[in-house]
């Protein structure tokens, strides 16, 4: 009775998680688009200091990348986003691990993640954009661990599909392991379950 009760509302939490993560996922790019339009001109970029710290993303020691990560989302979180963005898209794949990497490693990504357990809803925009780029820079272990370990199930279901909604390879094979994890919530493997099936039958 109890299972019977919670499906049908599970499925409508389901849906508005979906509505949710695309619209937030937009709403923080079209915030990152306006920002950077109407405040900075591609003169002012060029030499400015956010510009010598980007440049440092590309640095060979870890340490550097992860501190030009941090300092480059507290000078300007919004641009950050927009620039990381931007190097992810057009970047080897190799580049796209080392940002991924250096922003799941600088702490922004559990920072984000806490800013998500809060009620405050102007840091969840920028929160659930840095997750997504961690996904898709193809770093998914430390989400992986956020599914696994966290106690909130509304947020590990969060991630699960914020995952999936990336479309990167190496999610698919993180979403099954996670779906065969019988230590982990039936509505968690029952999630990762299905966005394997979505992410299957989209690649056809």
């Amino acid at each position: 009775m109890k299972n019977g009760k919670k499906a049908p509302s599970r499925r409508v939490e389901d849906e508005r998680w979906n509505r949710d993560i695309a619209t937030l996922r937009q709403a923080a790019q079209e915030l990152a688009q306006r920002r950077s339009e109407r405040h900075l001109s591609p003169l002012r970029i060029a030499n400015s200091p956010f510009e010598q710290i980007a440049e440092l993303l590309d640095d060979p020691s870890a340490e550097v990348r992860q501190k030009a990560v941090r300092d480059l989302y507290e000078m300007d979180p919004d641009q950050a986003a927009t620039l990381v963005n931007d190097a992810l898209r057009d970047g080897s794949p190799e580049e796209r691990r080392r940002i991924g990497s250096a922003l799941a490693d600088s702490g922004l990504l559990y920072e984000a993640i806490d800013d998500l357990m809060a009620e405050n809803h102007d840091n969840c925009y920028s929160a659930f954009s840095l997750l997504f780029l961690v996904a898709k820079a193809g770093v998914v272990e430390p989400l992986s661990t956020v599914i696994e370990k966290h106690p909130s199930l509304d947020l590990s279901l969060a991630v699960i599909r914020l995952l999936a909604s990336s479309g990167e390879p190496e999610v698919a094979s993180t979403l099954q392991r996670l779906a065969s994890n019988g230590s982990l919530a039936p509505e968690l493997q029952l999630a990762a379950s299905e966005a394997v099936t979505q992410l299957t039958s989209s690649a056809v």
